[in-house]
């Protein structure tokens, strides 16, 4: 008895734990993203990252808005300057370069941003931002910090298709009854409302009925009139129409809609209800592809626009005046005395030489061929390691799944385009044909393999070079990749892919000798006080800002790294369970098979014993 008790509970446990299992492989998270739209954003500046000491010559300079516009999942957000653009030689935004559009002493500043960093412009969030201007053929770095009050619009779920577990209570006048309606009690709707959500928010509803079609005049949601979709006299059918985004807020887990019907009893009456649409349960069914970063090429001359208003290269003072000027600040010399020296998002005092975002081996400006002359595509090779991923996005140190299967190769290919883009390649030696989606980086990767059954490939995705330059030794970029085993489960892996080393190659020739972390520009000064320039903006109550001759030493730059673990701002593609899940539903599957072997033979016992 004691045995068939211990056989029976064992079951119980196997159960409860597949059950587990299948239930967190059903729920997926959804991506946030912003709605369609054009925007006009508030600011107000700062010169400290809390938000607490106005900065009066930014707010002089860009003014109290800003413009944000949203299409397809692309934002763009754009600053107006109102004088003195000339002076100014490029500008970042959260570490992102701004393009500029100069129209003679006034002009804008705009970045794209992708999908996962737009979603991080929530009010009241404050950002940092830097500006350099020259000055008497001297640059300067002015550090700032920019909060965007109001305006902005509230997320959305990434764009895809929905299904709703829904119920149908009574109305109550506009409340609630509680209690179910005709339309719950007589079966007439599915229990399932499915929509499809676009870029904009609105979304495509479809509600099936399965009886007494042919009795149903009209019916409307949330005050939105819905489309029969029916053969004429037929008893079954559905209903079809659009929700807009106010109506879309509502499609959540407790959620509630409000229906309106008409329906005619031939010969007896024609009868008009209300009845609450009540949502139980809600999951994503498939996710339309985040759209990733719109290019903006980080290369291009920064002083776009008007071709006057990019400052002439000055020599230096003591140079004399039969001299060659200085067209280009020399690489590789240290400042450290210099206490002025800008940080690493500063960019060169040339106006043709932008923000290189702390790429050791990208080639200083005086290296670039000829105007007209494609530069030769260049790659990096990056060696890696693939980690196990926490809830909270940190890196758990223990290999996972990826890297102890040696399921993707531990070298990734970085090959720049040429063209402000950059083809990341991770080639996977193994198991390609249960692989149906992966993606690098929030982007999604296309996977390329010789046939459906090839056991090889590889997966490939285009990013902009300014993402792309970020990645330093030490940085941890988070990737997924989704599985199906035929006839068992689907199940999405998230890792952390560490770089570990990175190596530099140039695809047509080799790469020049002698590059080393001073091929970055920086500004000759550094501005400490909240005044842009010295003869532009004086305020009594701040220190003008001292002139001096250009510096062509270039400062040193500090590597920087990748976050490590994900914040609660920052967005990740849509994806179920955990890294470890796979290994607990292999456990759960051996649990159940352990219980059946262990049920059959405490049966035979007892059926021998019996005998």
């Amino acid at each position: 008895m004691v045995k068939k008790r211990r056989s029976f509970w064992l079951m119980w446990l196997a159960a409860a734990v597949f059950m587990a299992l299948g239930l967190t492989n059903a729920l997926a998270d959804t991506t946030q993203v912003l709605p369609d739209g054009s925007y006009s954003v508030q600011t107000s500046y700062y010169t400290d990252a809390a938000g607490t000491k106005p900065s009066n010559a930014m707010s002089g300079f860009w003014g109290q808005s800003g413009q944000l516009t949203v299409k397809n999942n692309q934002a763009t957000l754009t600053f107006t300057q109102k004088a003195m653009m000339n002076l100014m030689t490029s500008a970042t935004f959260d570490g992102h370069n701004l393009k500029k559009t100069a129209n003679g002493q006034s002009g804008t500043w705009s970045v794209n941003l992708s999908p996962q960093d737009a979603v991080k412009l929530e009010t009241q969030s404050i950002h940092s931002g830097t500006v350099v201007y020259n000055v008497n053929g001297s640059n300067y770095n002015q550090s700032f910090y920019v909060k965007l009050t109001s305006g902005l619009p509230a997320t959305i779920d990434q764009p895809g298709d929905y299904q709703l577990g829904v119920k149908y209570d009574e109305a109550d006048g506009e409340n609630d009854s509680g209690q179910p309606s005709m339309i719950q009690s007589g079966g007439l709707w599915a229990d399932q409302l499915t929509y499809h959500l676009d870029s904009a928010g609105s979304a495509s509803i479809s509600l099936e009925q399965p009886k007494m079609m042919d009795y149903m005049a009209q019916l409307s949601i949330d005050g939105q009139k819905m489309t029969k979709q029916a053969a004429d006299k037929a008893t079954s059918g559905s209903w079809t129409g659009t929700l807009p985004l106010s109506s879309v807020r509502k499609l959540t887990v407790g959620g509630k809609l409000v229906g309106n019907m008409t329906y005619t009893v031939p010969g007896l009456f024609t009868h008009n209800v209300d009845v609450i649409i009540v949502i139980t349960s809600k999951q994503l069914v498939k996710a339309d592809p985040l759209a990733t970063t719109a290019v903006v090429d980080p290369d291009a001359d920064a002083n776009t626009g008007s071709a006057s208003s990019a400052p002439a290269t000055q020599p230096k003072t003591d140079t004399p005046a039969t001299s060659t000027p200085v067209t280009q600040p020399a690489t590789g010399t240290s400042a450290d005395n210099d206490t002025n020296t800008t940080d690493s998002k500063s960019t060169g005092s040339n106006s043709n030489a932008t923000q290189q975002k702390n790429d050791t081996s990208a080639p200083a400006p005086q290296s670039q061929p000829a105007s007209g002359t494609p530069a030769p595509a260049s790659t990096k090779t990056l060696s890696v390691i693939y980690n196990k991923i926490g809830s909270q996005g940190e890196d758990l140190n223990q290999p996972s799944m990826i890297q102890t299967d040696g399921i993707w190769s531990d070298q990734i290919s970085l090959k720049d385009n040429g063209n402000g883009t950059v083809t990341v390649t991770l080639t996977q030696p193994k198991l390609m044909n249960y692989m149906t989606s992966a993606a690098f980086d929030g982007v999604t990767l296309d996977k390329h393999v010789a046939s459906a059954t090839a056991q090889s490939g590889s997966w490939t995705a285009v990013l902009p070079k300014s993402q792309v330059d970020k990645y330093k030794v030490g940085s941890k970029i988070v990737a997924k990749v989704s599985y199906t085993i035929p006839g068992a489960f689907t199940h999405n892996e998230s890792v952390l892919v560490v770089i570990k080393g990175i190596a530099q190659g140039n695809d047509d020739k080799p790469a020049a000798a002698g590059k080393t972390s001073g091929d970055q520009l920086a500004p000759d000064k550094a501005a400490t006080s909240d005044q842009l320039a010295p003869n532009v903006a004086a305020t009594s109550d701040q220190p003008a800002v001292k002139t001096g001759s250009l510096n062509t030493d270039a400062a040193p730059v500090s590597a920087a790294t990748l976050p490590l673990a994900v914040g609660n701002n920052q967005k990740v593609l849509p994806q179920t369970g955990n890294s470890g899940s796979l290994f607990l539903t292999i456990l759960g599957i051996m649990v159940v098979a352990l219980a059946t072997i262990i049920g059959i033979f405490s049966l035979r016992r007892k059926n021998g014993k019996e005998i």
